[in-house]
């Protein structure tokens, strides 16, 4: 059955609420016409909160100031520890028996966004004590806009928590059996009303007669943020570096992650002052809490604007940024597939495995990397199913990889480790993490070096690009960072001849699957996408894990 659409869009209200509105429209499916004739409100439930009481928990870490930033603490909950995305203000720290109250910045720190406290080290909390401790945390939720075969409109709402109570408060999309699936809406951490994405450039002041309403730079990119802004952006000509030209301070309005503040035109934390960058391609940055700034996504381009020498580029501007909470799920109303979305490229590097686990000689899948080869659910999947397809062969594995670790450190240890347990396939996932480290040179060194010893070697290689992380976390986890070095491995791979799976092409294009990224991140909100107690929790890496077995299967 293919189905048609036309109509039926799911957009905010002006001003925005917790109402959606669906506008007219029909459905056919071949069958039959469903018509919604008329204009549709609905509205959402705000995401809200849950509190929790007496949660015994064990400190962990030491900090002198709030926000604290993440601790590294895994299992949340029923277990005693703290969720992310806690309501600020709202946390109170006992002792274990609760005789005693301690007190915020003199005996702990904490982090609202991480969900973290640690021991002061001059207050009266010891090292690895017991406490007592009271919060709440920010719920968030996906609910899902339904068209009825009756014509009437439905909103599906779906879980606030994972299956298991341990893990994080990231949701997934309801289920819908019948009905057609509109809009998929985010809604949550504390939010009151309903955008739907999108952004407004300004310019508030410029020098005299210098500019024209349409001399503004080019806004690109898309808004990944679920805070709104105001971003703020001062040009000022350079002093005397003719080189230079113009000098770039940016501040930015809206929530303070791991704060219980909120920054306003009144308080604003700007960025270092820093040259405009030659290309004249700007990132809009936040300057967070942790002393890093943050890029969302947005970039400012001011180079169409210098092909009039005469026109001054210095003064301010003003971009107003909306989060991208309603999304459309109409184009996938006769299905969408991830692996559509995955470059999957020089299959034939891996003829040489095929051919050998075909014959039923014993073979050797060697997954090296770092923690999500270790922990993520993919590779056993992928070992799983290349058993079923090969019953006749014996499929043994070696997981050589280590938490947090980049290819600078994995070259030191290919020979040793890798090589020495002869495998006949490498799949090599250190993707995540080398984004993370921030120096694209040192990874394609260190890259050459290992893909050169594996053709030396002559063992088939798969190269992995997998999941995005949280920009939040590191100063260079932004997506054009993950898209950069996307494309580093995906021409090296091809370079060497190696096969490449370069499924964070899926990732970055979440949005088209109805869903926000940072919800993917399911072990950690940093950068695992499986549970933690549950590593079934999470699609993703059963996403990855059928990309991979797709390259394998080609013939």
């Amino acid at each position: 059955m293919s189905i048609n659409y036309s109509g039926l869009a799911v957009v905010p209200t002006r001003p925005a609420s917790m109402n959606v509105i669906v506008e007219p429209g029909i459905i056919d499916t071949g069958d039959r016409l469903i018509e919604l004739a008329q204009t549709v409100s609905v509205r959402i439930r705000e995401g809200g909160q849950r509190r929790y009481d007496k949660q015994i928990y064990r400190i962990q870490g030491e900090g002198t100031a709030s926000p604290s930033g993440w601790n590294g603490e895994s299992l949340r909950g029923s277990a005693g520890m703290p969720y992310q995305r806690m309501v600020p203000g709202s946390l109170q720290v006992f002792s274990r028996d609760r005789e005693k109250r301690y007190v915020s910045e003199v005996d702990y720190t904490e982090d609202s966004y991480w969900g973290t406290i640690k021991r002061h080290p001059q207050g009266e909390i010891a090292a690895e004590q017991e406490l007592s401790i009271d919060y709440e945390a920010w719920l968030c939720r996906y609910d899902a806009v339904v068209l009825r075969e009756d014509g009437t409109i439905q909103v599906v709402e779906g879980a606030s928590a994972a299956p298991e109570s341990r893990e994080l408060l990231l949701p997934e999309p309801p289920p819908v059996h019948a009905g057609f699936v509109l809009a998929h809406i985010f809604t949550g951490w504390g939010q009151t009303c309903i955008y739907g994405g999108g952004s407004v450039i300004a310019a508030s002041s410029s020098p005299p007669s210098s500019r024209s309403k349409r001399s503004l730079p080019v806004l690109k990119g898309r808004y990944e943020d679920m805070a709104e802004r105001t971003y703020v952006v001062e040009v000022t000509a350079a002093a005397s570096d003719a080189e230079e030209r113009y000098r770039v301070r940016i501040g930015a309005t809206g929530e303070d992650y791991g704060t219980a503040e909120s920054l306003t035109m009144d308080n604003l934390r700007w960025t270092e002052q820093k040259p405009l960058p030659p290309d004249r391609k700007l990132p809009l940055l936040a300057q967070s809490a942790y002393r890093y700034p943050v890029s969302w996504g947005l970039e400012l381009d001011f180079s169409p604007m210098e092909s009039d020498a005469k026109l001054d580029l210095s003064g301010e501007y003003r971009v107003t940024a909306y989060p991208d909470m309603i999304f459309d799920r109409r184009q996938a109303l006769n299905g969408s597939d991830p692996l559509a979305f995955i470059p999957l490229e020089q299959p034939g590097h891996l003829d040489g495995f095929r051919h050998k686990a075909a014959s039923g000689h014993p073979v050797r899948v060697a997954f090296f990397g770092a923690s999500n080869a270790r922990a993520g659910l993919w590779p056993a999947q992928v070992v799983r199913e290349l058993r079923q397809a090969y019953p006749q062969t014996a499929i043994s594995t070696s997981i050589i990889a280590y938490g947090g670790e980049e290819m600078r450190h994995g070259r030191h240890r290919f020979r040793e480790e890798v090589l020495r347990v002869a495998p006949d396939l490498i799949v090599m996932e250190y993707f995540i993490n080398d984004v993370c480290f921030g120096d694209p040179e040192e990874t394609e060194r260190a890259a050459r070096d290992i893909l050169q010893n594996i053709q030396a070697a002559g063992i088939p290689c798969i190269l992995l690009t997998n999941n995005g992380a949280n920009p939040l976390f590191s100063g260079n986890g932004s997506s054009s960072s993950f898209r950069k070095y996307h494309e580093l491995y995906r021409s090296l791979a091809a370079e060497y001849g190696m096969a490449f799976v370069g499924a964070y092409a899926y990732f970055s294009q979440l949005h088209l699957f109805g869903k926000y990224f940072l919800t993917e991140l399911k072990g950690n909100m940093v950068n695992h996408p499986y549970g933690l107690v549950d590593q079934n929790w999470g699609p993703f890496d059963r996403v990855l894990g059928k990309a991979i077995l797709k390259i394998l299967e080609n013939e």
